[in-house]
């Protein structure tokens, strides 16, 4: 755009910002003078599902733009929470691979470098050559279960992100965003449809703190695509144990649908994660509905409908059912 027509465009902003007294103009500016990989950047951090991944997203946008035109939004957040994360691993082994393998580039990235060296050379100052070779191991595996972890958790956090963010509900499946079309039908294993069910199955290993095989985990769940007449009329993500799963990922303790107790500490969890992940586009203060068991959640407003369900025994799928306003009519 040319720079006369996007000063006029700015002062045109400006005024109607004034006539009508709405804050959000300033925004608008600002996303029209940013630069757009700026703009991504902090995109990410807007959209990012989770904890961890919120903190990584922020990571990257201060590095890229540490007096980025959002950095005043992004920092003050960061760093509290970025301190909290690092409280909670600096004191073990492993929690030292696990900040270095989400904060690279981190605040206490050289501090987890520094005291994995020191392990490291004390390791090899009292033990032997096999000893110091399984510690280097150790520290690979330990490295490898924490993104393992990590993926299962973001994985799930992803596709709940693209079903929210659908917008050609009432249409057909080829008029999907291209990144959905992408991971849906070119990432294996790719998506099947069955009649008017389509699914894709999405398998992720990890592995809890114990190094057994009772420490070993799957979070498995598909992402169906439910069509009508051929358009799409509603989504869902669902599979056996999957709060359960999520919880175990995210917060390192083992779940048994037995235990009551831990069964609802998963549920709730994984609750207030897709609470989280659908504040933007349902918010619970004017979209919350009161639900009934085994319903856990429910929100329906602006055409948009979500509501999630925990299985009631250890044969069933905790399921998350999302539909948004058709744009055309089946």
């Amino acid at each position: 755009m040319p720079r006369a027509r996007l000063l006029r465009t700015i002062r045109l902003l400006g005024a109607l910002c004034v006539l009508a007294s709405c804050s959000a103009c300033a925004g608008v500016a600002n996303t029209l003078v940013a630069p757009h990989d700026e703009y991504s950047a902090y995109r990410n951090v807007r959209t990012a599902r989770g904890f961890e991944q919120r903190l990584r997203a922020s990571s990257q946008y201060l590095q890229a733009y540490p007096n980025g035109r959002w950095a005043h939004d992004v920092r003050p957040w960061f760093d509290r929470a970025e301190a909290r994360y690092w409280s909670r691993r600096e004191e073990s082994y492993e929690g030292l691979a696990e900040y270095l393998a989400l904060l690279p580039r981190g605040p206490h990235a050289a501090r987890a470098e520094l005291e994995l060296r020191l392990h490291r050379k004390n390791v090899e100052a009292s033990s032997s050559s096999d000893i110091v070779e399984r510690a280097r191991e150790q520290e690979a595996r330990l490295a490898r279960i924490a993104r393992e972890r990590e993926t299962a958790r973001d994985s799930f956090g992803t596709w709940l992100g693209r079903l929210l963010e659908i917008q050609t509900w009432g249409d057909r499946t080829s008029a999907l965003d291209s990144e959905f079309l992408f991971a849906w039908r070119i990432d294996k294993p790719r998506a099947r449809c069955v009649d008017d069910r389509c699914a894709k199955l999405v398998e992720l290993p990890f592995e809890l703190p114990g190094g057994n095989d009772l420490a070993k985990r799957v979070m498995l769940f598909e992402v169906v695509v439910m069509l009508r007449d051929g358009v799409v009329v509603e989504t869902r993500i669902e599979g056996p144990g999957l709060f359960s799963r999520l919880f175990e990922a995210s917060k390192l303790e083992s779940v048994s649908h037995d235990d009551t107790k831990a069964r609802s500490r998963a549920i709730r969890f994984a609750t207030e994660f897709v609470s989280g992940a659908a504040e933007s586009r349902l918010p619970s203060s004017r979209c919350s509905v009161p639900c009934d068991p085994p319903e856990v959640m429910k929100r329906s407003c602006d055409g948009w409908y979500l509501h999630a369900a925990a299985a009631e025994d250890a044969a069933s799928d905790d399921v998350i059912v999302i539909r948004g306003p058709l744009t055309q009519r089946p």
